[in-house]
């Protein structure tokens, strides 16, 4: 991470075919400076637990040096299994998706080739896993949740809207661009009380097809991370670039709610308190926040948390006065960062000094102390998530990037008050379009929803697990969602003709995580309530991210979200205007 002594050249190396760029590789050049005795190298060891270092791990020290190992066989030590089994894939509907060791050509078109497989040696789609399983009378068959029809709108939507920024009209992409090196997309739709998936969508990932396999493969092999098999609908590489932004309010307005139960003063300041009474508040604490003020802390030479537009709160106020509904509807920053360090015990209740830097040795030993980490565990977060609704066996060899399973929520450890403050607006952080999702499904069901994709594996039938109730105060949370929405930050996306018949029964939260450079990663999460769509008897939930943006969630997130519904809508004329 730094040099002293000698001056340091950098050089791409990497000639192999399953390198994205020459940079992959670099060589390193130490010239010594003139004088210089000794030449100190400050180095950062690989945590090979993390999805982004997986991709050095050919690598091993062996006598002090550095060498090259090959990759273990996923399949064993000698490389060997038994035969795979034949296998048949079918949509919620019975539409064939799978069939003859290869994706049906409407499941391909619908972007689904790189979760079902692209081919039989294609190990981590879901045709190669259940391809492990024996057969005893014939294929495998399976049916999953997706809705063929939906996906494949998802996907076209998804490759236009979030990929290129085009827009979508009359069913087809218009103004497309190209889009930004880098830039990856993805989406999930599913049903909030059984957890159906019923679409998952990505782009940017890169191609995988059966003409390219064996380099797709061999990259595979030496950075999954970053693979074009990745799924980034439930998948991520660790990076900087899946940060959720302010989506992960809703889980901070869990968590504050949480505190709130024991908490009378917390819980007055989320339903709405006059503005001079909390900044009189702030005050009596010795907190440097007030509601004129577009940062906080206030003094300038600490590190500190900006309002979008460096926009003060005051004139977001309703009637007066400023509540977890209002810090919600118009993703207030100053807002969620003062009253997330309100409510973190760690701190003792000061505005300075405390215990930020408190580690869990534990998972989940912290979630009486920080109650927005509390809520964002509730919900999945830093847990394994495996999306075969009980069907697979105990036994089952599950490896690693398989397609039925997710990569953890990930939220970076906090060390400074400033940390916390970052944590409580998404920040510092890795989530997927499948966690924001079910974080919106729990608050819509005010219960605990477990996702699957596998309906039904040869006889047997998965079945809805019993849920846990939140037990958290919801109503304000609702508020906040339904006003993105209607007047807020996602309200521009939402205003069309179209959606007049849905809007109603539409919550969500935008999200804008800058990543450097002036870009950011956007997101929309948000549910549908029942029988807002002609035929939808349950609540659907559903997110969708862009990475490399230049714009906002709701300018470039929530427009997704927003061309599905109006082309569900339009398929169904007598649902407009309704």
């Amino acid at each position: 991470s730094g040099v002293t002594g000698a001056d340091v050249r950098f050089a791409p190396a990497c000639t192999g075919r399953a390198c994205a760029s020459g940079g992959d590789v670099q060589q390193i050049a130490l010239t010594l400076r003139a004088g210089v005795r000794n030449v100190q190298l400050d180095l950062l060891p690989l945590d090979l637990n993390t999805p982004e270092d997986q991709k050095y791990r050919h690598l091993r020290v062996a006598g002090g040096r550095l060498i090259w190992q090959p990759l273990a066989s996923a399949d064993g030590a000698n490389g060997r299994s038994p035969a795979p089994s034949p296998v048949q894939l079918e949509d919620r509907n019975g539409t064939t998706l799978w069939e003859d060791g290869a994706p049906a050509e409407a499941a391909a078109e619908a972007g689904l080739a790189p979760l079902l497989g692209l081919n039989p040696e294609h190990s981590s789609g879901i045709a190669g896993m259940l391809a492990r399983l024996p057969a005893a009378d014939g294929p495998v068959r399976a049916r999953l949740t997706l809705d063929l029809p939906l996906q494949a709108l998802s996907q076209r939507v998804l490759d236009c809207v979030g990929l290129h920024r085009g827009r979508w009209e009359d069913g087809k992409c218009v103004g497309a661009q190209a889009a930004p090196d880098g830039r990856h997309a993805g989406l999930v739709i599913l049903d909030s009380e059984t957890g159906d998936i019923l679409a998952a969508a990505g782009a940017g990932t890169g191609a995988a097809n059966s003409v390219n396999w064996t380099e797709v493969r061999d990259f595979d092999r030496t950075s999954p991370a970053r693979s074009p098999l990745r799924l980034p609908a439930w998948q991520h590489d660790g990076g900087a670039h899946q940060s959720p932004g302010s989506t992960f309010k809703v889980i901070s307005a869990l968590g504050l709610e949480l505190a709130a139960q024991n908490d009378a003063q917390l819980d007055a300041l989320l339903g709405g308190m006059p503005l001079a009474a909390i900044n009189r508040l702030a005050q009596q604490h010795g907190y440097g926040f007030q509601t004129d003020a577009a940062s906080y802390p206030l003094n300038p030479r600490l590190a500190h948390i900006t309002n979008y537009r460096e926009q003060s709160l005051d004139r977001r106020a309703q009637e007066g006065r400023l509540g977890l509904a209002q810090a919600l509807t118009y993703s207030l920053n100053t807002w969620f960062a003062w009253s997330g360090e309100m409510s973190d015990r760690s701190l003792f209740g000061r505005p300075d000094g405390g215990a930020p830097d408190l580690q869990a040795l534990d998972a989940g030993a912290l979630d009486a102390v920080r109650p927005i980490v509390a809520a964002a565990h509730r919900l999945g977060f830093d847990q394994a998530l495996r999306l075969d609704g009980g069907l697979l066996p105990a036994d089952f060899g599950w490896r690693s990037w398989d397609a039925l399973q997710a990569t953890p929520a990930h939220m970076d450890p906090i060390h400074t008050r400033h940390e916390l403050r970052q944590m409580s607006i998404g920040l510092r952080m890795q989530a997927t379009p499948l966690q924001m999702a079910l974080a919106s499904a729990a608050v819509g069901q005010g219960r605990v929803v477990t996702p699957r994709l596998l309906l039904t594996l040869d006889r047997a039938a998965s079945a809805v697990p019993p849920s846990a109730p939140l037990n958290i105060r919801l109503d304000r949370i609702k508020t906040g969602m339904k006003g993105v929405v209607d007047v807020g930050t996602g309200a521009g996306a939402f205003r069309g003709a179209a959606l007049s018949g849905v809007r109603a029964g539409l919550y969500g939260k935008t999200g804008t995580a800058p990543s450097g450079d002036d870009t950011a990663t956007v997101w929309f999460t948000g549910w549908l309530e029942p029988g807002s769509l002609p035929g939808q008897t349950h609540r659907l939930a559903m997110a969708a991210f862009a990475s490399h943006s230049d714009a906002t969630g709701g300018e470039h997130a929530a427009p997704i979200i927003a061309a599905i519904l109006s082309t569900l809508v339009a398929q169904n004329p007598e649902q407009k205007g309704k």
